[in-house]
């Protein structure tokens, strides 16, 4: 026997059927990124400054809570502005360095000729190589017996240098290794914005009599403005927190002339095992980093 509806149950059964929003749907995908991003990066993060902000030392088993004292004793170390102006120092080096290289590489490969692409994936390998392996390989490089500057010195009938890494340009020979390194990805970077240029302003600069410096300086460079920022911000970061190849070349010397920031972060924590020192300076570092990246943005985003 059929049984009327009633109107709650007639309305309920032809209306239509409601969906998520694309709101809610749009949370319901971000919503589970955010939980993984506050996992992997928030609690380390946080987990670094609480240990930052107490004196610990595993080796004999010590942990104080010691508010700022940390950075104090950082700050009060003698060499302290020395690890701090060998970490800018060689940063600096290395920035200058990757992006002369890769822009020069960026503006060879841009060019049409025969092999581009074989050339083009060739240029990578470099940076293919780990940091590890680069370091290694730069080893036997600078090694004075069986290095190629030794090599090629006898070669070419020169006497050999001898020790090739000293506390003078111990710096120096770092960043070159880097650089050889990590130029390679900068030049693809810029590469990237170089192709962005329109052909038709170069025939117009041609014929406008315009010369290759002419034709960079006006054309090339403000195309590659935001190209360069993002290369600048990236090298400065991964410089600026290399260790591996200073571990492998140098281990911080001869004594601490190539002791940076990082490698020292590297040896109050995992040498010495006092993290406390070692996560405090990890904070230190990260604040000059923002602040030399807000200069780059200052300085490549204003109008003229």
């Amino acid at each position: 026997m059929n049984r009327c509806l009633t109107d709650g149950e007639a309305k309920r059964m032809t209306a239509p059927k409601r969906g998520l929003t694309n709101e809610q749907f749009a949370w319901l995908l971000i919503i589970p990124l955010l939980i993984f991003a506050v996992g992997i990066v928030a609690y380390p993060l946080g987990y670094s400054f609480w240990l930052s902000l107490n004196k610990i030392n595993f080796a004999i088993g010590m942990f104080e809570f010691d508010w700022f004292g940390q950075y104090a004793t950082f700050l009060k170390d003698p060499n302290a502005a020395y690890y701090t102006l060998t970490s800018l120092r060689f940063t600096a080096e290395s920035v200058v360095l990757c992006m002369g290289l890769g822009l020069a590489m960026a503006l060879v490969l841009n060019e049409a000729f025969p092999g581009r692409r074989l050339v083009r994936v060739t240029t990578l390998l470099p940076w293919a190589v780990s940091e590890f392996a680069t370091a290694v390989i730069w080893r036997y490089m600078y090694n004075p017996d069986l290095g190629i500057i030794t090599g090629m010195a006898s070669i070419l009938g020169l006497q050999a240098p001898g020790q090739i890494i000293t506390s003078d340009n111990a710096v120096e020979c770092l960043s070159i290794a880097y650089s050889w390194h990590f130029s390679p990805l900068i030049a693809f970077f810029l590469l990237s914005g170089l192709q962005t240029v329109p052909e038709e302003l170069y025939r117009a600069a041609k014929i406008d009599g315009a010369g290759a410096l002419r034709r960079f300086w006006s054309i090339i460079l403000p195309h590659l403005r935001y190209a360069i920022l993002v290369s600048l911000v990236l090298i400065t970061l991964e410089a600026a927190r290399a260790v591996d190849i200073i571990l492998i070349l140098t281990a911080g010397g001869p004594g601490i002339a190539s002791e940076t920031l990082t490698y020292h972060i590297f040896r109050e924590s995992f040498i010495n095992l006092n993290m406390g020192i070692g996560s405090a300076v990890s904070y230190i570092l990260l604040i000059i980093i923002v602040a030399i990246a807000i200069v780059y943005f200052l300085l490549l985003t204003r109008k003229k």
